[in-house]
């Protein structure tokens, strides 16, 4: 794992909390997913920065020294955030985004890169009307999904940057003969019924039916839903399958499985207008956009052991 800022930061939380429960906390992870994180942090150190006792953790003479080493770091690369002279404060931020866990983490991050300017946060299914109020200067800045054969590339003067590449997994009930499989074949699910949303105008399920149809059949779709909660009751009884992200959560008796050979993918783009209060900042935003995709599928169980098997993450230019 290369190291990271953002790896520097969780340090410093867990010095400052003494508890990998109160730290975690903080910064909005669970418990065993900040364990997890600080393992491969001192794995890529190369030595414990911590230690465990019945009253929390406490720096090892070694952790001190990193901690040291990282407090100044951090102090001067803040100071390198924060000096804009030339520009004009940017108040708040108005991010727009599709159906994504990273949108929380990203807000976070952008209110830290702004100085603690506002970040609110809007979902919308369809990403042409995104790419709309983006270049209407109702949203400083947005992610947004499209899909191989649909390029949702905006006209000027919206900027518009590649975050991420992530496959198409499915989701089957926990009792559903699949559920066993570590990959289900895409064509062991011609005879399942669907539950899909309605199209996003951007090639989304479009791109699922083509998908199936270049296999040889259509997928059987019975319902079409936007309402998430009616569609994880559907998948969970068994009723119906459907694509989801890696991210999609596998409680309540419901099974996410990648799909052999990776058939369908998604694409994740980070938009924000060319003469908007955020143009100065377009590296830095997508290198934010980046680290928190990176971020959230550290915590993805299902999508950890799907990149393991192939020898790493789909590809951000993170790491």
């Amino acid at each position: 794992m290369q190291l990271e800022l953002r790896h520097l930061r969780t340090l410093r939380t867990v010095r400052d909390h003494g508890s990998l429960n109160r730290a975690a906390a903080a910064l909005g992870v669970s418990q065993p997913a900040l364990t997890n994180q600080l393992k491969r942090i001192e794995e890529s150190l190369g030595g414990a920065v911590f230690r465990r006792g019945t009253r929390g953790v406490e720096p090892t003479p070694y952790g001190e020294f990193i901690l040291a080493k990282a407090r100044t770091a951090l102090s001067a690369f803040d100071d390198i955030l924060a000096a804009h002279p030339d520009e004009t404060p940017v108040r708040s931020v108005r991010l727009g985004t599709v159906a994504s866990p990273m949108a929380l983490d990203l807000a976070d991050r952008l209110g830290f890169l702004l100085s603690g300017a506002p970040v609110t946060v809007r979902t919308e299914g369809a990403v042409r009307t995104l790419l709309e109020m983006v270049a209407g200067q109702q949203l400083e800045c947005a992610v947004v999904g499209d899909y191989p054969g649909y390029d949702a590339r905006p006209e000027p003067p919206v900027e518009y940057r590649l975050i991420a590449v992530e496959p198409v997994f499915i989701a089957v009930g926990a009792q559903h003969p699949l559920a066993a499989r570590d990959e289900v074949d895409l064509d062991e699910l011609a005879e399942e019924t669907w539950v899909l949303p309605p199209s996003d105008g951007m090639g989304w399920p479009e791109h699922l039916v083509d998908t199936c149809e270049a296999r040889g059949f259509t997928p059987r779709v019975r319902y079409r839903l936007v309402d998430n909660s009616l569609r994880r009751e559907l998948i969970a009884t068994g009723r119906a399958v459907s694509p989801v992200q890696p991210t999609f959560r596998t409680d309540a008796g419901i099974t996410v499985r990648p799909i052999k050979g990776d058939p369908m993918w998604m694409r994740y783009h980070l938009v924000w207008h060319g003469k908007g209060p955020l143009a100065p900042y377009g590296d830095e935003l997508v290198r934010l956009a980046q680290q928190s995709y990176t971020a959230t599928m550290e915590n993805a169980s299902g999508y950890l052991a799907w990149a393991a098997r192939r020898g790493g993450m789909a590809g951000n230019g993170t790491e």
